[in-house]
């Protein structure tokens, strides 16, 4: 418990002062000794402040010095150190110290081997400044240091003292030994300033020293208290040929620390840690999502990108069934925070810092054991005491088989549990690996458990609310909202570029199973066996490769280019030959915003939007020769 000894070189920057030592004496528990050197200040005001200083805090130990003319910054400093007992640290002036400074920073030097130096982060430090890396940042989201340093408190350090190619002077703990053996600034190269401490810092690695930052210290740095800006200017281009000349290797070990950047992860973790929780009215939103593409994760981009314009904070957690890996990426304001693990548990631990003030479930399709995972998500709503809200985008809370098409491919209507067990036993389908149980006793009674701790529900049509009713019968109806996705109209409705020779039934969208692609090859099959002179157009990709000179497949698009591409093709009506009640349906919405003839099946969404359309078709039956049957004779009226 030796005394550790402050040095405070001082030369004018008055208006710095007062913060400065009311940061000291309030916040230094552990003992120390100051050592104070007013440089022949050219305003007096700062010596009489300093005998000020001295007169009345008699109870603290303060050596008091002014040097008779101006020395310079090194000299000064080395000449404060030829009175150094122990161990030491240099502060600017332009600083203020948080709360148990002083044992944090002066930890690694009395606990670790070989530490010659240690810097903590600062808002203005070049390679330790937070949050943006060697920039000179203005102390994050306002808060006060003391405040802003609790959540550096959290890191642990002894995984995080990280190695420096130099340690920063603003404040800087120096290992007395260490000072003893290699000598402090060398004043014959360097005067008054700048490039000192580099320099020093070199000569203690080449002597086996290690220089650390201190992970879990924030001392905040106004940047300005020292030089006026434009000496500091010159006397940083002089220095730096200087240090160059005596560590040519220096450049080098800067730049290869900047590029690894080696404490991006502690950056990232506090910017997380600290955004998420400074204000509690305003937590993060945790969203769950896979990583399938679709309409689902077209929603989330909205979501986010809504949420942060609304100055909110976006968790995003989804799963990587291929790498059996979970993802998690933090947004918030410019900063995009990403993390991988294959380990749930790891993902359970990082959330536990993390201020979450809603949990979106969005979708767990492609989740490894899912009903797991819906207790893993009851954990954090009950650890976090936040509201759950689920997005009914599929039917994957009433079956394993979240589109309800049974084993013949056909829409089941949600039968008895009896006839479901038969089907899954009988259904070979794509995401059945992740699925631990083939009960769906089992299954239903785990999602209707999840759905009544839900705060809300929210369903995008009314068809697919009435579908998870028939699973669902008490399911609580205060709960539940029904809210249509928002689809941007397109700026103008595309028109026909020219009269066609031929009949054009346009199809949007990535088409699969689900999605009709049996329904198109019957219809190709048809048109080809009848010799029709009809043309299908699919704006997208269709994943049964089909020839025939009666198809066009245009693949993947921009939807913005969608009313050109209808153009182009000359389309004549629209058909959306989906086999699966849908619980929206994005493409839907857009082909009636281009004000095109379009034809569904009897189905979910689709027939409940296009009911309600002018130029809409309901098709009774999900049969081929009938749709196309029936857009035939329905197009006559938009001939």
């Amino acid at each position: 418990m030796r005394k550790i000894d402050i040095i405070i070189p001082v030369y004018n920057g008055l208006e710095y002062l007062p913060k400065l030592f009311e940061s000291i004496f309030q916040n230094t528990n552990q003992p120390y000794r100051l050592i104070i050197f007013d440089d022949a200040s050219p305003d007096k005001k700062v010596w009489e402040f300093l005998q000020s200083i001295k007169n009345t805090n008699l109870e603290k130990e303060i050596l008091l010095f002014q040097n008779e003319k101006n020395l310079g910054f090194v000299k000064t400093v080395n000449k404060a150190v030829k009175l150094a007992e122990s161990h030491f640290v240099l502060l600017n002036t332009d600083v203020e110290v948080p709360p148990g400074w002083l044992e944090r920073l002066i930890f690694p030097i009395l606990k670790l081997k070989n530490i010659a130096s240690a810097t903590p982060f600062t808002n203005s430090g070049t390679i330790c400044s937070f949050p943006d890396f060697t920039k000179d940042n203005e102390i994050f989201e306002g808060l006060s240091v003391a405040k802003l340093d609790k959540y550096f408190q959290m890191v642990k350090p002894e995984e995080n003292f990280i190695s420096l190619p130099t340690g920063i002077g603003f404040c800087m703990a120096f290992n007395k030994d260490v000072v003893d053996e290699i000598g402090m600034f060398d004043e014959q190269t360097f005067t008054k300033g700048y490039g000192e401490e580099n320099d020093w810092c070199q000569r203690a690695i080449k002597s086996g020293y290690k220089n650390v930052v201190v992970p879990n210290l924030f001392v905040y740095h106004k940047h300005g208290g020292s030089f006026p800006s434009e000496e500091k200017k010159r006397l940083i281009e002089e220095n730096f040929k200087k240090l160059l000349n005596k560590h040519p290797n220096y450049a080098k070990d800067v730049e290869n620390f900047i590029q690894k950047d080696p404490l991006k992860n502690i950056r990232d973790f506090l910017i997380m840690l600290i955004s998420s929780n400074f204000q509690k009215d305003n937590q993060a939103v945790l969203f769950i999502d896979h990583e399938l593409g679709g309409g689902a994760n077209l929603y989330r981009k909205k979501y986010a990108e809504k949420s942060l314009k609304e100055g909110k904070r976006i968790l995003l957690l989804t799963y990587d069934a291929r790498k059996i890996e979970y993802h998690v990426k933090y947004y918030y304001k410019k900063y995009s925070i990403a993390y991988s693990s294959s380990d749930l548990g790891e993902i359970k631990k990082l959330f536990e810092f993390v201020g979450i003030g809603k949990i979106v479930l969005s979708q767990i399709v492609s989740y490894e054991n899912p009903l797991e995972f819906l207790q893993f998500i009851e954990t954090i709503k009950a650890g976090k005491k936040c509201e759950l809200e689920i997005l009914i985008h599929d039917y994957y809370s009433i079956c394993q088989i979240f589109n309800l098409l049974d084993w013949q491919d056909e829409y089941c209507g949600v039968p008895d549990l009896k006839m479901c067990n038969e089907c899954l036993l009988k259904k070979n389908w794509e995401h059945s690996a992740y699925i631990k149980t083939k009960n769906q006793a089992i299954w239903r009674k785990a999602w209707n458990e999840f759905l009544s701790k839900a705060d809300k529900i929210v369903f995008f049509s009314n068809a697919s609310e009435e579908i998870l009713k028939k699973a669902y019968k008490d399911l609580p109806q205060e709960k539940i909202e029904v809210i249509p996705h928002e689809v941007e109209k397109f700026s103008v409705a595309a028109k026909k570029k020219e009269q066609s020779h031929h009949f054009t039934i346009g199809i949007l969208g990535g088409i699969n199973k689900a999605k009709g692609s049996e329904i198109v090859k019957e219809m190709i099959s048809i048109i080809e066996k009848e010799n029709l002179d009809i043309e299908i157009t699919v704006i997208g990709p269709l994943i049964e490769k089909i020839k025939s000179d009666k198809l066009k497949v245009l693949g993947a698009y921009d939807r913005e280019k969608t009313p050109l591409l209808a153009a182009e093709n000359n389309i004549d009506t629209f058909f959306i030959p989906s086999i699966w009640p849908e619980t929206f349906s994005y493409t839907t919405e857009e082909i009636m915003n281009m004000g095109y003839p379009l034809a569904v099946f009897n189905l979910g969404a689709p027939a409940e939007r296009v009911a309600r359309y002018e130029k809409g078709l309901i098709i009774p039956e999900i049969n081929a020769k009938v749709a196309l049957d029936s857009i035939l004779e329905f197009s006559k009226k938009f001939q």
